[in-house]
């Protein structure tokens, strides 16, 4: 006579399965994110063609709002992009700060984002 498998011992096989087909997803999910890999050391770009931007370490409009506020002790009222009447080529950078000074006076900043300075 042929033992017919009840609940029980299906139940005891779910779990098997299941950890199967998640090893099996597991498996070619890892290989499929492998492939785009590249282990490749960085090259300067080829002669005029222009590198990555250079490093602006201060370049950051909470920064210039602290600076200024420090250097004046004043209220900052807003921080404005592209501050900076002698930028390189055209280009404004840097930050115009507008101060509230303590005696009432509204006071506009510069600062540079490459050396973190604030001048008026």
């Amino acid at each position: 006579m042929r033992k017919i498998p009840n609940m029980f011992d299906r139940s005891r096989q779910l779990p098997r399965l299941a950890l199967l087909a998640l090893a099996g997803l597991l498996a070619a999910s890892g290989a499929r994110a492998q492939s785009g890999y590249r282990s490749e050391v960085y090259a300067p770009p080829p002669p005029g063609r222009p590198g990555p931007p250079p490093s602006r370490p201060f370049a950051d409009p909470d920064r210039a709002a602290r600076a200024a506020r420090e250097a004046t002790g004043g209220r900052v009222l807003g921080v404005q992009q592209g501050g900076n009447p002698d930028g390189q080529n055209g280009q404004n950078g840097g930050y115009r700060v507008r101060i509230l000074q303590p005696d009432g006076r509204v006071r506009s900043l510069h600062f540079d984002p490459n050396s973190g300075a604030v001048r008026d």
